[in-house]
């Protein structure tokens, strides 16, 4: 073999090298990509009352539990309700629940928080209304807390981008109303929330988990 097949060798063998060099680093700054894209929530969103205009601007028609799966005891609960409990003393903070969001006839605000040292985001937030309180999603990965911790009108909630899909989990919620005419939610109750974003409209899709009344 020639001094110039060994040299054409070399020059074939070092091209193959750096090839497989920069193929692995495309491959390892595919998987540094992360796999969500996540979506900016941040604004004010007025809600749309059309098909169900009549649960979100007068409220639900009394005794009215069409297509809610209500246990006997849920049902009880519901029947025993009136309006004018609100009117007494020590309820008149009575506050609805975190999921209260996608029944209420109030728009949100929704706003993000993050951390000042790498800008990451660490929570968004979903606005308080008169009768529900702000709902915190965290977002740094923090475990939910124990079964014995205070239940809050808020709850504690964590997120997690799913695609374009933010979902959320919420637990540790006071017990409250699910409805305006009186549809009862435990304290054990929890909620898993997606929220997804198409241009200028919001959408909140609730799945509500209550061992008790539901």
């Amino acid at each position: 073999m020639g001094p110039d097949a060994v040299l054409g060798d070399m020059v074939g063998n070092m091209r193959n090298h750096w090839i497989r060099i920069a193929s692995a680093a495309l491959l390892a700054a595919a998987f540094g990509i992360p796999a969500h894209a996540e979506i900016d929530l941040n604004g004010n969103w007025q809600s749309r009352q059309h098909e169900d205009w009549i649960e979100r601007g007068p409220g639900p028609d009394p005794v009215d539990y069409t297509g809610l799966a209500l246990t006997p005891e849920g049902r009880a609960k519901a029947l025993s309700y009136t309006a004018a409990q609100l009117g007494m003393s020590e309820r008149q903070c009575l506050y609805y629940v975190p999921h209260y969001v996608v029944f209420g006839p109030q728009g949100v605000k929704i706003w993000s928080e993050h951390d000042h040292v790498t800008g990451r985001v660490i929570a968004w937030k979903i606005s308080a209304a008169v009768d529900r309180d702000v709902i915190t999603v965290w977002m740094d990965g923090r475990p939910h807390p124990g079964p014995n911790t205070p239940h809050t009108f808020s709850g504690f909630t964590t997120g997690k981008w799913e695609g374009d899909t933010l979902t959320t989990y919420t637990t540790h919620i006071k017990e409250g109303y699910d409805r305006r005419n009186g549809v009862p939610s435990s304290d054990q109750a929890t909620a898993t929330m997606h929220i997804m974003r198409h241009g200028d409209l919001l959408t909140i899709m609730a799945v509500i988990n209550d061992p008790v009344y539901l």
